[in-house]
């Protein structure tokens, strides 16, 4: 008869033959390409962007605005974030990141009225043909400093580099006596306004076509295929009305930032304001409806209009409406790979927009993505103008509820700490008391996520219909992992991990839709992410998973191949580009659930060990990163945007952009429950050292793992760690129990019969 250490040793040969096919499952669920985009070509003759600064969902309706309200209802459209340099965007960085198709700021200074950036001076008519922008070499030596590698003028080169590589094709096909293929003219990009002369001018800063007013309209259309006109409207309050000027508004901030990716941390107060109605902001609003009117009037039926909300008026920033209608157009929603959700675009679309309508190539300085149509036959301008205005209050009302949050969790957690330390180390007075507390903590993370689910923010008074929402959700899960089948021994920590991991898999695989809103998750204005498993709460995905592989009663042989089943999935979740899309939430999981898995199998972690870990987990980004770079380019996420990065020299910015909003996050309020965890960890283990359990030394590898490795290379920097803590501190706690653990239980019988 085969012995159970036989069945072990048998077992514990293969484990690396499973986890390395467990390993290439994951990589090619990682690999699924979502629906392939068609081959660029020509949609439309041309394209006209008209953009005004400070233009909001709530300034549309039909009586002040009925040509921006016709539009609405008879084109698509969107929700856009206008997120470039800083918390805000004022209108010279909003006009230069149009043109660039890329995250760039203004050479004038940023105040929380963009009164300096607001003044934008007319081009310069040279002495030959042309016009150029005086301060271009100032905007060109601002950028600089900056880490997103903007190439200031890359919308009118992409246009002139098509144009020649046509005449390129006739003149060979015309030495090689063939039919010349007929050259599209106009193939540059003109300027109506001041501010528009920043978006089409190229990387010298000329501009082909220039005009100060909307009477030279025909002209341009006639010059070039793409007009860019500023009316000369920024749509805000009057400066009696406009926001102090004392708030810090670039500590606005939230989850992961990359362009489309990972940001700020968020765990920064922005402070909050309401300001009232102005007759200023109705008659610029007015003024721009307009121009708007004028312009679609003389629109060619082969042509096409946008429409958008530039920049903010002021700090903070918020959601703009974006309107998109003309040849080809129908009605409905915009969307585009950038964003990834229904209803939403970023800045940086419009540049890669009105590149795809007029067939050129786009080129990989651009990081936005050309929007796509979602037609809707039901679409109408009140359903538009309503679903925008609601989706700005979702926005504005987690700005102020979040800094709130990350402060009253770290002290929660804090208190938590204490309550663990007490349970672990402590006499036997109040152990029901600090057990409660150390699963309510634990719970707050996850009703944080489930706080997306009802609409808080409609509420009259949305921050107490949040804390209500989170109080709800606490209370649910306590009473649940209390109960007397629920609260002995692991089962407190499987109730709440396992609640915590199938809130986020359902929401994952349903469309990411709960955390669009919560402090949990990401608001569309920040520009950060807009779908998939944000930082944050991929810190809590990943505590519940280590938990669940630590503590749940595998028996047999599933105590090796369950707890890699189970790795594999959630790594799946999180890195899938239909699913979580994080990148750095990969490589972390990757390597705590290695370590966790060989530590639960009673591994010693050696520094070979830790080299398996880390170059499984490297070699699964690199694979799963190369894979997603092979997919077209409107297909990939950031992590295949970041290969391209690697491939062409600008990963070295995007790693510093990283580390500089990773190391600002330290002194932010999740930094106290991260040290108040160090230091209650020290006087355990000073206390109970060694831990003699394989499930729970198991469970304390991965999740600091989570913590340090999530912390290194995460743009939230100290907050991996701090949910992390407030996750999985507490209920480690209320599992290894007041007593000195018996002996080691590396058999897979005695694993079940502790549960």
């Amino acid at each position: 008869m085969t012995s159970v250490a036989d069945e072990r040793a048998a077992w514990g040969r293969t484990w690396v033959r499973w986890a390395a096919a467990a390993l290439a499952g994951a990589l090619a669920l990682l690999a699924l390409p979502p629906s392939s985009a068609a081959a660029a070509e020509r949609e439309a003759a041309g394209i006209i962007i008209v953009g005004v600064p400070g233009l909001a969902w709530s300034d549309i309706d039909p009586e002040s605005t009925p040509n921006l309200w016709e539009l609405a209802g008879s084109g698509a459209s969107a929700a856009m974030s206008v997120r470039t340099i800083g918390s805000w965007t004022c209108p010279e960085a909003a006009w230069v990141s149009l043109g660039a198709g890329e995250r760039a700021g203004g050479a004038a200074p940023r105040d929380a009225q963009c009164m300096a950036q607001s003044q934008i001076p007319e081009p310069d008519a040279g002495e030959g043909p042309g016009w150029t922008v005086a301060a271009w070499d100032s905007l060109i030596e601002a950028n600089s400093a900056y880490n997103y590698g903007a190439r200031l003028g890359s919308l009118a080169d992409a246009i002139a580099v098509s144009a020649a590589e046509q005449a390129e094709l006739a003149e060979a096909a015309e030495a090689a006596g063939e039919p010349v293929p007929e050259v599209e003219p106009g193939s540059c990009v003109a300027g109506i306004g001041a501010g528009a002369s920043l978006a089409a001018a190229d990387t010298e800063g000329h501009i082909a076509f220039w005009a100060p007013g909307l009477e030279s309209l025909g002209a341009a259309m006639a010059a070039c295929d793409i007009v860019v006109v500023d009316p000369g409207v920024i749509v805000g309050d009057s400066d009696n009305r406009a926001p102090d000027t004392t708030t810090d508004y670039d500590q606005l901030g939230s989850d992961d930032t990359e362009v489309g990716d990972e940001g700020e941390s968020a765990d920064d107060h922005p402070g909050e304001i309401t300001p009232d109605a102005d007759p200023v902001r109705l008659a610029a609003a007015k003024a721009a409806d307009a121009a708007v009117g004028d312009i679609a009037e003389d629109l060619p039926a082969d042509w096409r209009l946008l429409v958008a909300g530039i920049a903010d008026a002021s700090a903070p920033s918020s959601l703009h409406p974006v309107l998109y209608s003309g040849a080809g157009v129908e009605a409905g929603d915009l969307t585009s790979s950038t964003t990834g959700r229904d209803g939403y675009v970023q800045l940086v679309d419009l540049t890669a927009t009105a590149l795809a309508v007029v067939g050129a190539d786009r080129p990989a300085t651009v990081a936005g993505a050309p929007v796509s149509v979602l037609p809707d036959p039901e679409h109408t301008s009140a359903s538009a103008v309503a679903s925008g205005v609601d989706e700005t209050a979702a926005a504005t009302a987690v700005a102020t509820v979040d800094w709130w949050f990350y402060a009253i969790l770290s002290a929660l957690g804090c208190i938590a700490v204490g309550a663990g330390v007490w349970l672990v180390c402590g006499a036997d007075r109040h152990r029901t008391l600090a057990r409660t507390v150390c699963i309510a903590v634990a719970a707050v993370p996850v009703a944080g996520v489930a706080a997306g689910i009802p609409p808080w923010w409609r509420a009259e008074n949305a921050p107490l219909a949040f804390w209500a929402v989170i109080a709800a959700g606490v209370a649910v899960l306590t009473v649940a992992a209390s109960l007397p089948f629920t609260r002995t021994r692991v089962r407190p920590a499987l109730v709440v991990a396992g609640a915590a991991a199938a809130l986020i898999v359902v929401d994952q695989v349903s469309g990411a839709t709960w955390p669009l809103h919560t402090p949990m998750g990401y608001t569309a204005q920040v520009g950060a992410r807009f779908t998939g498993l944000g930082n944050y709460a991929f810190s809590v995905f990943a505590a519940a998973v280590i938990l669940l592989i630590a503590y749940l009663p595998w028996r047999g042989r599933a105590r090796w191949w369950g707890p890699v089943l189970l790795g594999v999935c959630a790594v799946v979740i999180v890195g899938a580009p239909t699913l979580g899309r994080d990148m750095g939430g990969t490589l972390t999981l990757v390597a705590a659930v290695i370590l966790t898995c060989l530590k639960l199998w009673g591994r010693r972690l050696s520094i070979g060990a830790l080299a398996l870990a880390g170059g499984l987990a490297v070699a699964a980004f690199a694979v799963g990163g190369i894979l997603d770079y092979l997919r077209p380019v409107e297909d990939q996420t950031h992590l295949g945007r970041f290969v391209g990065s690697v491939l062409d020299g600008t990963a070295t910015q995007i790693v510093i952009r990283k580390a500089d909003a990773s190391l600002s996050t330290i002194g932010k309020p999740l930094t106290w429950i991260c040290l108040a965890a160090l230091i209650g960890a020290i006087y355990i283990w000073r206390r109970r050292a060694p831990i003699r359990s394989d499930r729970t030394a198991a469970a304390v590898i991965g999740l600091t793992a989570v913590a340090v490795v999530g912390a290194l290379v995460n743009d939230s920097g100290i907050a991996i760690p701090g949910f992390t803590t407030a996750v999985g501190f507490g209920l480690l706690a209320v599992t290894v129990g007041p007593r000195p653990e018996p002996a080691p239980d590396r058999a897979p019988a005695s694993a079940a019969a502790a549960t």
